[in-house]
């Protein structure tokens, strides 16, 4: 492991590593650069191109690069967190003439063998006005859906140094990312927090400390191994992305929500049970532990 020392050499590398080694694949940040178009582009090109040509076999080079523009053109606004969620789910779709109606566009699979996924790190971003690096992003199919806000380990080996002092400060950079790069947070669905000896993850556009959960306590990891290798497996991360974040409305404000494990673990035994030929069920539901009965 890597000496306690700044938060890429002690953080961000070995976090890197362990991903790459449940699948991922690592990008340099120059080559990132340039499958974006440069610093004001989020992105990969020719990735996303890619995967949409080869699950969409009805959709042409002219329908892609207007999806393209579509997404990157999203209100900066949790209200474009929504849309760039809907892209993401297939929900959006594209006319064709010559079927004289809609279809939907795939742009992740479910199945994660079927998709592209990538790491990258230092991806700074501008919007021409304001420039932010992100420590860690996460694309599936080209499109930056996920970032980790890495603190150096060495700093918070101090007893006095508790879980709540790395969600505030961490808090208080992904406020900064909200407020002067709101254009690359509407595509960013989900951020960790993480200084190997914490591992905190929570929905975009959703601040609040109540709504910052600690993956070590929620998957029962050991080591900083086990907790990367869980949280980034590719297909409970796709799961996660489409099935388990949630948009409502409450007094006509837009309220974003990432479902805990033990909630995932309860929706999937509903599924499950609606499924199979048992008409009745309850789902006994706590903090700590869920079980499905007659």
């Amino acid at each position: 492991m890597a000496k306690l020392g700044n938060e890429r050499s002690s953080v961000q590398n070995i976090l890197i590593q362990y991903a790459c080694e449940v699948g991922w694949e690592y990008i340099k940040p120059e080559e990132a650069e340039r499958l974006r178009g440069g610093r004001t582009g989020l992105i990969f090109r020719e990735v996303f191109s890619d995967r949409l040509a080869r699950m969409n076999d009805f959709i042409d080079s002219t329908m892609i690069e207007e999806k393209m523009k579509e997404i990157e053109r999203l209100p900066a606004r949790k209200e474009g967190n929504l849309q760039a969620w809907e892209y993401l789910k297939g929900l959006k779709t594209v006319f064709l003439q010559s079927e004289n109606r809609e279809r939907n566009v795939k742009i992740i699979d479910k199945n994660a063998k079927n998709n592209i996924y990538q790491v990258t790190d230092e991806f700074s971003y501008t919007n021409g006005m304001k420039t932010n690096r992100y420590d860690v992003v996460f694309l599936i199919n080209g499109v930056p859906v996920f970032f980790v806000e890495s603190k150096a380990v060495a700093k918070f080996l101090n007893r006095n140094v508790d879980r709540e002092s790395i969600i505030a400060e961490a808090l208080d950079q992904i406020r900064r990312y909200h407020n002067e790069t709101p254009e690359a947070m509407t595509l960013f669905q989900v951020f960790t927090a993480t200084n190997i000896i914490n591992f905190l993850y929570a929905a975009t556009w959703n601040l609040q400390a109540k709504s910052i959960f600690n993956w070590r306590t929620e998957s029962k990891a050991k080591t900083f191994e086990e907790l990367v290798k869980s949280f980034f497996d590719r297909q409970r991360l796709t799961d996660m992305l489409l099935n388990f974040i949630m948009f409502t409305r409450q007094d006509d404000e837009l309220i974003k929500v990432i479902l805990r494990p033990h909630q995932m673990r309860a929706v999937d035994k509903i599924v499950d049970r609606a499924a199979s030929k048992k008409k009745r069920a309850l789902i006994w539901h706590t903090k700590e532990a869920e079980r499905l009965t007659r």
